[in-house]
């Protein structure tokens, strides 16, 4: 298993990284820190607003999936 204590590492990394480029969309920067040449473009231009609410719906089904297993 993963080291969970990574995640507070990297998330405050993310907040002092993108606190510099605040224009930036949360994907963008993500896209720009991986520096792929794969087409991410559908991913590169997501609004913060889409993500957020991408997310939201993968955060509620994981939680189902973790209720289901716990019962």
């Amino acid at each position: 298993m993963r080291d969970p204590e990574r995640i507070k590492r990297m998330l405050s990394l993310l907040e002092d990284t993108w606190m510099k480029v605040p224009d930036w969309r949360l994907t963008q920067l993500v896209v720009n820190t991986t520096d792929t040449d794969h087409n991410c473009g559908p991913v590169f231009y997501m609004e913060d607003d889409v993500f957020e609410e991408k997310l939201l719906e993968l955060n509620s089904s994981l939680k189902e999936m973790v209720e289901r297993k716990t019962s």
